[in-house]
């Protein structure tokens, strides 16, 4: 077997162990039966659980990203792929969330926004640093927010319809802010 293809059977074996299982109690012996080879191999590829998670997550991540630059350059709505990816992969972060393990993912939407943001922005010639701070983490923020939530729906919405909720809170909120 090629070491690409053990490191998959391992990373899969932890997520379907986690819907089972709750995370702090899978063993790393329990990730090597289900991935059906030796807990020294496991060992092997991984220091431990966290950097199993650590490589399905960077993954996930990875594929998100190149999603991501092809949308960014076809000039297509970003916000909307990302619901669609959340989406798409909705049993992960269901289990993640259920393990407290979104610390992670929080992180990531931040860095995400942040190249978002950053893509052919004429207007961050005029920013400077803390803006952009605070102008990513109030989106980044709300799009948190509504991860958690969506999350936590019994039966999850479509994509579309949380992004065009999504769209009338920032335009509400627009509207809101121009009043006053």
């Amino acid at each position: 077997m090629e070491k690409d293809e053990v490191k998959s059977f391992i990373t899969q074996s932890l997520f379907l162990l986690m819907k089972s299982c709750n995370y702090e109690k899978i063993t790393m012996l329990m990730i090597a039966k289900r991935a059906g080879v030796s807990r020294r191999t496991v060992y092997r590829y991984f220091e431990n659980k966290n950097a199993i998670l650590n490589e399905y997550f960077n993954d996930l991540i990875n594929v998100y990203k190149r999603k991501l630059e092809y949308n960014i350059k076809e000039n297509k709505n970003v916000i909307l792929l990302s619901f669609e990816f959340i989406f798409e992969n909705s049993n992960f972060f269901k289990l993640a969330y259920k393990n407290n393990l979104l610390l992670n993912i929080y992180s990531a939407i931040e860095d995400i926004v942040k190249e978002i943001v950053s893509y052919n922005n004429e207007d961050l010639k005029n920013w400077n640093n803390e803006y952009l701070d605070f102008y990513v983490s109030f989106v980044a923020g709300g799009i948190n927010k509504i991860f958690d939530r969506w999350l936590n729906e019994d039966v999850i919405k479509e994509p579309n319809e949380i992004f065009e909720i999504y769209k009338n809170v920032i335009c509400d909120l627009d509207k809101r802010i121009s009043n006053v």
